[in-house]
């Protein structure tokens, strides 16, 4: 539902270009016809009773009465006490008393008690009664348009209240129904991911069966690089790309013969293994999520002084999971060759040699904490 379809408020406004009337009232029909052609002229219809009673019956069924002008001396009810009833059935109609020289104290109880606000004398100047009458009508003409406008803002409000109302709930339903999208690709995405790991591992654990070397190699390959990564303080999510990378690493192997793989290991230096990392990154780039760690494959092997393939890459130029894998794995290659009691001594001399022509020299400190750390629980368990 748009706000251009919130319900609109039930308002009915009177139209500000209404008729108005004006009431005369007086008990002689030659009087009656001699204001009626003073005012034929005028914007206002002239309505006329002959009697106060015949006056409060008008008014009972008539709307838009401008102003009231009565006579004040009429049989039966006086025209004092006609506009005494008369403000009580509409206080905010104008009232003036026309009266005769003679009865000006009553013409003063009509202003008094029926709330005349202005009396007229017979016989009178229809000049003057035009100007008086036409300054009335223009006065009740503003107080209605102000009022009309009161009214409009009036229900203009209501509308608006609604408005808020309609458009609070539905932002309060838009903004559930987004937190349950979110929620559901969320948990879709918790679940691709968990479905994703799951095959990794799969996927490593095959490297596993088919060669044995290769996935204990990559399981002390992904404790050094863990143990790295905790000393450097890489962010979360570039620690689990690193860490998918390593489990990917011998992605590319998966195309090597089973005959080559059965009789080399991960270091022998054939053409067709030193192009494995390449092929890995190939392998990953079907899927978005994993072409990052493709990337880090790829250049997995290169050296810090751009000796290394497959592209020669320098420096920071190599990514930093590729720099980081690059030093574990050699870290447990010389850990393989070095049996003796000594191993891990025997494993950070070669490292330092190698620093800022193989390695990067800013991970010299996070590698020597693995080696610590992984090497040392590795060499109990080989005296073990």
């Amino acid at each position: 539902m748009t706000n251009e379809e919130l319900p609109l408020a039930d308002v009915t406004l009177p139209p500000l270009e209404a008729p108005l009337y004006l009431l005369c009232v007086d008990d002689e029909a030659e009087i009656l016809k001699a204001l009626t052609r003073v005012f034929r002229h005028e914007s206002f219809k002239v309505l006329t009773a002959a009697s106060g009673r015949e006056a409060l019956e008008i008014m009972a069924r008539t709307e838009n009465i401008g102003l009231i002008l009565s006579d004040q001396r009429m049989p039966e009810m006086t025209g004092s006490v006609f506009l005494q009833r008369a403000k009580k059935m509409a206080p905010e109609i104008p009232r003036m008393i026309l009266t005769g020289q003679s009865d000006m104290a009553d013409a003063v109880d009509a202003i008094n008690e029926g709330g005349a606000q202005k009396f007229l004398k017979k016989p009178w100047n229809d000049s003057e009664l035009l100007q008086v009458v036409r300054e009335s009508f223009h006065q009740s003409r503003l107080i209605k348009e102000n009022q009309s406008l009161h009214e409009t803002v009036r229900a203009q409000n209501v509308l608006l209240d609604e408005w808020n109302i309609n458009l609070k709930k539905r932002v309060i339903q838009q903004t559930a129904l987004i937190r349950n999208k979110l929620e559901e690709a969320n948990q879709q995405k918790r679940s691709i991911q968990q479905a994703s790991d799951a095959l990794i591992l799969m996927f490593v654990d095959l490297l596993d069966r088919s060669n044995r070397q290769l996935g204990a190699g990559s399981r002390i390959v992904a404790d050094l690089v863990k143990s790295m990564m905790a000393t450097l303080q890489l962010p979360a999510s570039k620690c689990e790309e690193i860490r998918m990378a390593v489990f990917l690493l011998d992605s590319g192997l998966s195309s090597v013969s089973d005959h080559l793989l059965s009789a080399c290991t991960l270091l022998i230096e054939t053409e067709e293994l030193q192009n494995n990392s390449a092929r890995g990154e190939k392998f990953l780039a079907a899927s978005e999520r994993l072409r990052g760690i493709g990337l880090i494959i790829r250049h997995y092997r290169e050296e810090y002084d751009g000796s290394g393939v497959p592209d020669g890459l320098t420096g920071e130029k190599i990514p930093m999971g590729s720099r980081i894998i690059h030093m574990a794995g050699f870290i447990d290659a010389a850990y393989v060759r070095n049996t003796g009691g000594n191993a891990a001594y025997e494993v950070n001399s070669e490292l330092s040699a190698s620093m800022g022509s193989r390695f990067d020299p800013a991970l010299a400190t996070a590698a020597y904490q693995a080696v610590k750390e992984v090497l040392h629980a590795a060499d109990r368990s080989r005296v073990a």
